[in-house]
């Protein structure tokens, strides 16, 4: 997951960031990002713990009446991949994009190195927040600079049996090839440095001396550079490029995003596995069976959560369309105004003349 799902859904989101900010791209990333993740964090999350979690749906409702405003509340409760997308859609718009490509992912690497240091053994600082956000950075800043089109041209669509091999050279390579060559492991993007993962200063075994902590910045290159080969290789090796019977579910993503998240999905996993009866097990064959019996199950839950009837349910906060009325008032009054000054100004004109 942390050497090939993450990343990939990081580099992908920079390859649909590329482009220059324009007014109808603007309009979508306010109607279709940013009001979905304000509806998610203050009424849909609220909702789904009422209906899925056995909350008091009058602690909802009051909640959801007397919300809590505060940037700290907004961050904590925030789905990572989410307020990450905002941001660094947002940070394209304001900033990246006024860049020279390779100058803007230089940047965006160098934030991240540094952000790494910020927020100490802070357990708020991991699974999450601004810590996953700058964490994750590079990522979608090597998707941002990537040559998408011209890599797609360049190399040739790969055949099934040549894109299985390849998926399972990567697995190789991601759980056996890369622990073997760093021996530790490296910081995780989802915190900083110091906290709460594998790869961290304080987990590490041995003392690291103070210069060990002052260079640990480069494990952060060191992941990146590891990881992105592999990422590469899914995209133009592994994921179909043309059409599947699947392929419908990309433009809905953000559904299984956050209602996998918020309606228990993995309680009812666990639920499942009991009422089939299934013991635990220790025997690598077993494990790896019940391993695969989770594709099924993820297929089916992506089906569910992706279909029309779950989207009809809740396209008024994930996809909404309402947003596009209130832009079209704003317009219409910004060309009322706009006309009304023309309209001075040739009277005025006329006047002098």
């Amino acid at each position: 997951l942390e050497v090939v799902l993450n990343p990939l859904f990081c580099v992908i989101s920079g390859v649909l960031s590329q482009g220059a900010p324009t007014e109808g791209r603007l309009r979508r990333y306010v109607q279709f990002l940013v009001i979905p993740t304000v509806m998610v964090v203050y009424v849909v999350q609220p909702l789904c713990a009422a209906l899925f979690g056995q909350f008091p749906l009058a602690m909802t409702i009051e909640g959801m009446l007397r919300p809590d405003l505060s940037p700290a509340y907004f961050t904590r409760c925030c789905p990572w991949y989410l307020l990450a997308l905002v941001a660094w859609r947002g940070m394209v718009y304001l900033l990246w994009s006024q860049m020279r490509p390779e100058v803007a992912f230089a940047a965006m690497v160098a934030m991240s190195c540094a952000a790494g240091y910020v927020g100490g053994t802070n357990e708020m600082n991991w699974g999450g927040g601004w810590g996953a956000v700058l964490g994750y950075l590079p990522y979608f800043a090597a998707g941002y600079v990537m040559p998408f089109g011209a890599l797609s041209e360049m190399i040739p669509k790969p055949g099934t049996g040549t894109a299985a091999a390849i998926a399972a050279g990567v697995w190789i390579y991601a759980f056996y090839v890369v622990p073997a060559v760093f021996g530790q492991a490296l910081p995780d993007g989802h915190g900083n440095y110091m906290c709460c993962h594998p790869g961290a200063v304080s987990v590490l075994p041995g003392t690291l001396s103070p210069l060990d902590v002052t260079f640990f910045w480069t494990r952060r290159i060191a992941r990146l550079a590891v990881e992105i080969p592999v990422v590469l290789t899914v995209i133009f090796g592994v994921l179909p490029r043309s059409e599947t019977p699947l392929t419908y579910m990309g433009a809905h993503t953000l559904y299984s995003y956050v209602f996998h998240l918020c309606t228990s999905v993995h309680i009812l996993r666990a639920s499942l596995l009991m009422w089939l009866g299934v013991s635990v097990v220790e025997g690598r064959g077993t494990h790896v069976m019940i391993l695969v019996l989770h594709i099924p199950y993820c297929l089916g839950v992506m089906l569910f959560l992706t279909s029309s009837y779950w989207r009809a349910i809740w396209s008024w906060a994930i996809s909404p369309q309402w947003p596009a009325l209130i832009f079209a008032e704003f317009s219409k009054s910004s060309e009322i105004r706009e006309g009304q000054g023309m309209e001075f100004n040739a009277k005025a004109m006329r006047i002098q003349q």
